[in-house]
C-alpha cells in the first residue's frame, strides 16, 4: 500500500527463443505457441509455485488472454482464487488466469513509495515473460487485478509496466498508487466500498490508523502513511488518460461512474458500494464489512477485459 507517484519504465526480462511455429511478422502469438500445455495446475517461476488455470477447450497454437489475479496482504494464491472466482470465471470465458504468490517473508506486493518499491512490478513483468514462453498467450490482450495490497499492485502495473498491459482491475485498492502522467492507453475498472475500514474510500490512514497492522516492509520510503481518497484517484486516471466528462448511474447500493471517450480506447470505471466493507463484491463473505450481492465484480472484471 503507498499512495504515491508511480515509477514508470520497468518491463520483464526479454527472451531470444524463437518460436516452434512460423507465425507472421506482428502477429500476437508469443514463443509458448506450439508447445504443450503444462501438465498441471501449477507453474514455478521465481522459487514459487504460482496456481495456473488454462481455459477449458485450450488448443496450443491458438493465443489466449491471460489475467494475472493478484492476493490481498497476508493472504496466498489459493485463498485469491477461490475468494475472486477468477480462475474459474476468466477460463468460462477463454482467458488464462495465473494466481501468483508473493514472497513468503513478505505476504503481500511492494508498490511504487515504499523501499525497493518496484520489485512485484519487474515480478509480474518476468512472470508474464515465462507465460509467453510456456503456454500461447495473445501478447496483446494481458491483464492484472487484484485483491486490496494485489489491487494497489494491478493499478500500478498500468504505469509500471508502460504499454504492456490492456486493462487493469483494482479492487478495495485502488488508491494505494496514483496515475503516471500520459499512461499508454488501457481499460481501468475498480470497485470500492464506503465503509471501507482497511483502504479508506475516502482515505488516510489504512487500518483505522492502527499503525501495528501495517508491515514494516509496506512503510513509505518518505513520510507518513496517508492515503488519498478514491473518488480523486479515479478522476486522476481520467485525466491521464485524457477521458470526457464521467456519466454516474446509481443502482441501489452501487454507483457506477464512467469516463469514456479516452484517448486511444482507454476508458475507467469505478463502482461505488454505499457502506460496502474491504470486499470482493459478489464473493462470499471473507473480509471486513458488509459485502453485496448487488455486484459480481469477477463478472464485470472479465466483461470489461473481453471487449
Amino acid at each position: 500500500m503507498a499512495g504515491l507517484m508511480l515509477a514508470g519504465g520497468l518491463t520483464g526480462c526479454s527472451d531470444d527463443r524463437e518460436s516452434s511455429a512460423a507465425w507472421p511478422t506482428g502477429s500476437p502469438a508469443s514463443p509458448g505457441c506450439g508447445t504443450p500445455a503444462p501438465p498441471t495446475t501449477r507453474i514455478d517461476y521465481a522459487g514459487r509455485s504460482h496456481l495456473l488455470a488454462l481455459p477449458r477447450v485450450y488448443d496450443p497454437l491458438h493465443p489466449v488472454p491471460v489475467i494475472v489475479n493478484l492476493h490481498g496482504l497476508r493472504s496466498s494464491a489459493l485463498q485469491q482464487s477461490v475468494y475472486s472466482g477468477l480462475p474459474q470465471r476468466g477460463a468460462e470465458r477463454g482467458f488464462a488466469v495465473v494466481t501468483p504468490e508473493a514472497l513468503p517473508s513478505r505476504r503481500g506486493w511492494k508498490l511504487p513509495g515504499m523501499a525497493d518499491g518496484t520489485a512485484d512490478i519487474e515480478f509480474v513483468g518476468g512472470l508474464l515473460d515465462h507465460l509467453e514462453r510456456t503456454i500461447c498467450v495473445d501478447r496483446t490482450r494481458e491483464y492484472a487485478a487484484g485483491m486490496s495490497n494485489g489491487g494497489g499492485l494491478a493499478a500500478a502495473l498500468a504505469c509500471g509496466l508502460p504499454g504492456r498491459l490492456a486493462g487493469v482491475a483494482a479492487v478495495a485498492g485502488l488508491n494505494l498508487a496514483l496515475p503516471c502522467r500520459q499512461p499508454a492507453p488501457a481499460r481501468l475498472i475498480a470497485f470500492h466500498g464506503t465503509g471501507d475500514t482497511v483502504i479508506p474510500y475516502r482515505g488516510g490512514a489504512p487500518f483505522l490508523g492502527d499503525a501495528s497492522r501495517v508491515p514494516r516492509w509496506m512503510l513509505p520510503a518518505r513520510g507518513p502513511f496517508r492515503l488519498p481518497g478514491v473518488p480523486g484517484v479515479t478522476t486522476g486516471w481520467a485525466r491521464a488518460f485524457g477521458c470526457g466528462p464521467g456519466t454516474t448511474k446509481a443502482a441501489g447500493s452501487v454507483t457506477h461512474l464512467r469516463y469514456g471517450n479516452c484517448r486511444d480506447g482507454a476508458s475507467v470505471e469505478l463502482y461505488t458500494v454505499a457502506g460496502g466493507g474491504h470486499i470482493w463484491p459478489g464473493a462470499f463473505l471473507l473480509g471486513t464489512g458488509r459485502t453485496t450481492a448487488a455486484l459480481d465484480a469477477s463478472r464485470l472484471i472479465v466483461d470489461a477485459f473481453a471487449r
